[in-house]
C-alpha cells in the first residue's frame, strides 16, 4: 500500500513558498466528507486544464493518518488525481489556529494564491468547476 506524504504547518509554509511564479490552489479535505468528495473530480479537471498555463493544486486530507494510508490511495487513483496529496499529521487545532484564524475547521476549505504567494481568497463549502476555473482565471492574471 503506497504511503501518503504526512505535512504540518512549518512543511505546508514551505511547500507553498516553493510554488512562486504560479497559481495554487490549497484544498483541505478528507474521504468521509461528502461535498469533498463531490467537488474532488472538478479540482482534478480544473489540474488538468490549467496546469500548464501555471495552476499547481495540493490538496491536504484532514482523515485520521492512522487510516490515511489505505483510505486516500485508492481514492486519488479513482480520481485519477496527479497533484500531491498529503494528509495533515498535526493537531488539527493547532494547525488550523495558526494557518487561517478565520477557519473554523470545517471541510471542504480552499485557498487562493497568487504567483508572488499572496493569498487571494479562501472559501468553506464545495465549488462547482464553473466557480473553480472563474477564481483561476482571475488570479493567472494578477502579478
Amino acid at each position: 500500500m503506497a504511503k501518503v506524504p504526512r505535512t504540518n504547518l512549518k512543511d505546508l509554509r514551505k511547500r507553498l513558498a516553493r510554488q512562486r511564479g504560479k497559481v495554487v490552489l490549497l484544498n483541505f479535505w478528507a474521504t468521509w466528507c461528502e461535498p469533498c468528495v463531490k467537488e474532488f473530480p472538478d479540482i482534478v479537471k480544473l489540474y488538468n486544464n490549467y496546469r500548464k498555463k501555471g495552476l499547481t493544486v495540493i490538496a491536504v486530507s484532514v482523515d485520521d493518518p492512522e487510516t490515511a494510508d489505505e483510505l486516500i490511495p485508492p481514492f486519488i487513483k479513482r480520481m485519477r488525481a496527479t497533484f500531491p496529496v498529503l494528509v495533515l499529521d498535526e493537531d488539527n487545532d493547532y494547525f488550523i489556529r495558526n494557518f487561517d484564524k478565520e477557519w473554523g475547521g470545517e471541510i471542504p476549505r480552499t485557498y487562493l494564491y497568487s504567483k508572488s504567494g499572496k493569498r487571494l481568497k479562501a472559501w468553506s463549502g464545495s465549488r462547482s468547476y464553473k466557480e473553480f476555473e472563474k477564481e483561476v482565471q482571475e488570479a493567472m492574471k494578477q502579478k
